[in-house]
C-alpha cells in the first residue's frame, strides 16, 4: 500500500530550497511513497509530483487524504490543517539564508507546538524522524480537539518584539528580496 505525503513550501515570494533538498534526500530512501510537492518559487523535488501552486480546494483535499503533511511555518497553512484536524509536520523558514526576513516562523511554530497544533522539525534528521513517527502512528493519541490559546496568550506572543537585523545585514537582504521578487515576476 502506497503512502501519500503532501508537502507545501508555501507561496511566499522567497524560495525555500532547504525544505526541497531535505524532502529530496528523504525521498531517496522512502519506499512505496508518493510525494506531492507544492514548491512555489522553490526548486522542485526529484522523484516527487511537483506543482508550483495547487488550487486551494485541491491542496486541502490532498492534505485530507494524506498519510503525512509537511508545511513551511506560515500561520495560514497551519490553521488550514487545524481546521481539517491534521497535526502537520512543520519546517519553519529561518532568517539568514534568504528564506524569510525575520524569525517570526520560528517563534510562531515554537508556540503552536506547545499547544499540540503542529510537530516542528528544525533539522533534516528531525524531519525524517517526524515522518517515520507519523507513519508508525507515534503521537496518534494526540487529542482530537486541538487546544486553542486564549486571547491573553496570543496577545503576549504578538507583543514580543521581532529580532531586528543588524544594520549591515539590511542592504544585503533588501537586494536579495528584490532579486527574489524580480525572479518570481519574470517566471510568470
Amino acid at each position: 500500500m502506497s503512502r501519500l505525503v503532501v508537502v507545501s513550501a508555501g507561496t511566499y515570494h522567497l524560495p525555500f530550497d532547504r525544505l526541497s533538498i531535505w524532502m529530496e534526500e528523504w525521498l531517496r530512501d522512502a519506499v512505496d511513497t508518493r510525494v506531492v510537492m507544492q514548491h512555489g518559487p522553490s526548486r522542485p523535488v526529484a522523484g516527487a509530483e511537483n506543482v508550483e501552486i495547487l488550487p486551494y480546494a485541491e491542496l486541502l483535499a490532498l492534505c485530507g487524504s494524506a498519510d503525512a503533511v509537511v508545511l513551511q511555518g506560515g500561520a495560514g497553512g497551519v490553521m488550514d490543517m487545524r481546521e481539517l484536524g491534521i497535526v502537520p509536520i512543520v519546517v519553519p523558514r529561518v532568517p539568514g539564508g534568504g528564506e524569510v526576513v525575520d524569525d517570526h516562523q520560528l517563534v510562531f511554530t515554537a508556540e503552536m507546538e506547545k499547544f499540540g497544533i503542529l510537530r516542528r522539525a528544525l533539522t533534516r534528521e528531525q524531519l525524517a524522524q517526524q515522518l517515520q513517527d507519523t507513519f508508525a502512528g507515534v503521537g496518534a493519541d494526540l487529542p482530537q480537539e486541538i487546544a486553542t490559546p486564549g486571547a491573553e496568550v496570543v496577545r503576549a506572543l504578538l507583543e514580543q518584539p521581532v529580532a531586528r537585523l543588524p544594520w549591515y545585514e539590511r542592504p544585503r537582504r533588501l537586494v536579495r528580496t528584490g532579486g527574489g521578487l524580480a525572479r518570481a515576476v519574470l517566471r510568470r
